[in-house]
């Protein structure tokens, strides 16, 4: 196993420390994972659409649904969808 030393914030380390001894692990075993994880593509590091893409490839893979729709598409036409049912409504009001 390689050694290596790392540099963060004290506040964050104390942090760390004190979830790690309530979750019964060791600071060095979450480093360990996160990297293991990081280096799988599981974790992504970049904010942004490319992390939404992978977000939601995995919750797409862990529900097993909707694998072939694109969920903002999705919701755009159904939002349409809600458009033309409201102001159908209005229209069909007898007392307008």
């Amino acid at each position: 196993m390689h050694r290596t030393t790392i540099n963060v914030s004290e506040r964050v380390f104390q942090e760390a420390k004190i979830k790690a001894l309530r979750e019964d692990v060791t600071v060095s075993e979450v480093i360990r994972e996160l990297l293991a994880r990081w280096v799988a593509d599981e974790i992504d590091l970049e904010p942004g659409k490319r992390s939404r893409d992978r977000q939601v490839a995995l919750a797409r893979a862990a529900q097993g649904m909707w694998a072939d729709r694109d969920p903002d598409a999705f919701l755009a036409a159904s939002r349409a969808r809600l458009s033309e049912r409201d102001e159908e409504l209005a229209d069909a009001r007898l007392d307008a």
